[in-house]
């Protein structure tokens, strides 16, 4: 299980369509899909109903849906420090002669 399974899986349920959510996320259809279905494999239950008028949460997914959106807003402020332009510092020790 990765971040972007876990982004693929909440844009998923909030969009209840893979082609939507693809879009959103400025993947391809398939690779959402594909996130999808690893995720899935990865917890070892489906998340997903898929019907022709699209996707719903099976009881594991809303399970998962706020733990997961816990776990992606969580990363986010860490990765938005590491992104951060680090300050250089000097020495401030006196070279040796």
């Amino acid at each position: 299980m990765d971040i972007n399974q876990l982004r693929a899986f909440i844009t998923v349920a909030h969009t209840q369509n893979l082609t939507q959510a693809a879009e959103k996320l400025f993947l391809s259809q398939p690779a959402v899909s594909a996130q999808i279905k690893a995720l899935e494999a990865d917890v070892g239950t489906l998340l997903f109903t898929r019907t022709n008028s699209g996707m719903t949460l099976t009881r594991a997914g809303e399970v998962l849906l706020p733990e997961a959106e816990e776990a992606v807003a969580a990363q986010t402020p860490a990765r938005s420090v590491l992104r951060k332009p680090c300050r250089k510092t000097t020495s401030t020790t006196p070279a040796s002669a």
